[in-house]
């Protein structure tokens, strides 16, 4: 019976296969509710603890079509940069993305601070954490947005990402060109709060935009 409920979670609610992250993700919510029952007194034990259940094949492959090639990006970049309103700010916002694989919440929080970018050759980002919007009921302080560390790390780890020479120019001339925010962050909205990550991809136009 349980064999067949682990099956059902590899199918959407069409009757489609599901992706494989999907799978394994609500594999992991169904156990996580056995175990709750079973702390409730309601099953002796985990029906799944011993169930030989094999789920579906990971495919980590990427699809080299999918994926822009170095000139595509420096050219979607300098399109950024060519927006009204909040484009030409975030240009190096973007860049951060792909020259240092970093997270929109990654990329809100950096700071000068964690920024080695000497005049020549490679730099170097120190990560330390991401600012999420969690909304003025969620947070200790009441305030809308709250600092997270490092996803899956200690609370103080840290990351250092190393930067090639062309994004340590495309830093540094967007600091001169707008300086730091008074707490040190290279990126803020028009009225210097944090950048909207929902919003950046859409907002580089103007017209009412607050990112």
């Amino acid at each position: 019976m349980y064999c067949g409920a682990l099956d059902a979670l590899c199918r959407k609610l069409d009757g489609k296969q599901a992706s494989a992250k999907t799978a394994r993700r609500k594999r992991a919510a169904f156990n996580e509710a056995l175990n709750t029952a079973v702390e409730k007194g309601y099953f002796a034990d985990n029906p799944l603890n011993g169930i030989r259940w094999n789920p579906p094949t990971v495919n980590d492959e990427v699809d080299p079509a999918a994926v822009p090639n170095p000139l595509q990006v420096a050219r979607l970049l300098a399109a950024v940069g060519q927006q009204r309103g909040r484009g030409p700010h975030l240009e190096a916002f973007f860049g951060c993305m792909y020259y240092a694989a970093m997270r929109p919440a990654e990329v809100i929080h950096l700071r000068i601070e964690q920024c080695h970018l000497p005049q020549t050759g490679w730099g170097l980002l120190n990560l330390s954490g991401g600012v999420v919007a969690a909304g003025k009921d969620w947070t200790d302080d009441g305030e809308v947005y709250e600092v997270h560390s490092l996803k899956r790390r200690a609370a103080t780890a840290t990351r250092p990402v190393p930067i090639p020479p062309q994004f340590v120019s495309m830093l540094r001339a967007h600091i001169d060109r707008f300086g730091v925010a008074p707490d040190g962050r290279l990126f803020r909205n028009q009225a210097g709060n944090y950048v909207e990550a929902g919003g950046t991809a859409s907002r580089g136009r103007g017209q009412g935009s607050t990112s």
